[in-house]
């Protein structure tokens, strides 16, 4: 019951809150949820919370916000995520696409393969976390300041 909460609409609201609620700056908010997203988004199958966290730690980033930036990536969007990547990187290299069979197996096309999803996936992540950032920083910023002039005409409301 509660795992289907995070993954509504509502669930997503209530993730937003917490992130934007932090104790910290904007950009360190924002920074580590951009190092978080290019960890979820590369072909880390799994470990994007341990390189994130050394990877915060290094560029001075929120290290609560980098774990909640991996989560870009879970079990219901990583084959999208990877199929996408793979397309990309096709795209990029001009690779010839491969046939699904077992064909696929042989060594010369696993290498054709995985070049693509690393080139793809590298070009994916770099752009959405840039994106990330941004996005993130402007959310983080437009709450504090709506928060902050609530807080003034609250303040101001009693005394007229």
């Amino acid at each position: 019951m509660r795992a289907k909460r995070w993954f509504s609409l509502s669930g997503l609201k209530t993730l937003i809150k917490k992130l934007v609620r932090v104790d910290d700056s904007p950009k360190r908010i924002a920074r580590g949820v951009a190092i978080g997203v290019f960890w979820g988004i590369l072909p880390t199958f799994g470990f994007a919370i341990l390189f994130s966290l050394p990877t915060a730690v290094l560029f001075r980033a929120n290290k609560f916000s980098a774990i909640l930036g991996t989560f870009v990536a879970n079990p219901f969007t990583t084959p999208f995520i990877y199929a996408f990547e793979y397309k990309i990187g096709q795209l990029v290299l001009r690779a010839t696409p491969l046939p699904f069979s077992w064909s696929l197996f042989r060594l010369e096309n696993l290498l054709n393969l995985s070049r693509s999803l690393l080139v793809g996936s590298f070009l994916l992540a770099t752009g959405m976390t840039l994106l990330t950032y941004f996005l993130t920083f402007r959310i983080v910023l437009g709450y504090r300041r709506k928060k902050s002039l609530k807080a003034t005409s609250s303040k101001m409301a009693p005394g007229l």
